[in-house]
């Protein structure tokens, strides 16, 4: 029984999920995918204040914008590539065991960038295409480093 107490109070004392983020919190951090290296100022902001994890980026760039995109479909469309880096590299995620929702559907985050980059123009394509080639190189994702040993 003092063990499942302690587990409860735990779990109370974690910070919110993306379920539980607030509508103006929302609204925010898809205004700041938007915006040239806003989504990391939102977000070490939240973090800060224990209102996000440092581990909900996933549940971050799953969070449903008005006009139906998601924050990563923002970030992708607009092609915020400073707030994708932040989000992917800064955040830990990786792009096959990171999962994210995109229009209803459970992806990795390199599914739903492919998706995306699939749903654009040719300069999304190769947006996206270039992003993915970056974030295989070692030297620009510092993560690699870490994970590969």
């Amino acid at each position: 029984m003092r063990n499942l107490v302690l587990v409860l109070a735990a779990l109370l004392a974690l910070p919110v999920h993306a379920a539980q983020i607030s509508p103006s919190t929302a609204d925010r951090l898809c205004a700041a995918a938007a915006r040239d290296s806003a989504f990391g100022v939102v977000m070490d902001e939240l973090i800060e204040s224990g209102e996000l994890a440092l581990t909900a980026g996933e549940d971050v760039l799953s969070l449903s914008c008005t006009g139906g995109s998601s924050v990563l479909g923002i970030m992708v469309t607009d092609m915020q590539a400073e707030n994708l880096e932040y989000a992917v590299i800064d955040l830990g995620l990786s792009l096959t065991r990171s999962r994210v929702n995109l229009a209803g559907q459970t992806l990795t985050l390199k599914e739903a960038l492919s998706q995306l980059a699939a749903q654009g123009g040719a300069e999304t394509r190769d947006f996206v295409q270039s992003y993915l080639n970056d974030l295989t190189d070692e030297d620009f994702n510092p993560n690699l480093r870490v994970s590969l040993k």
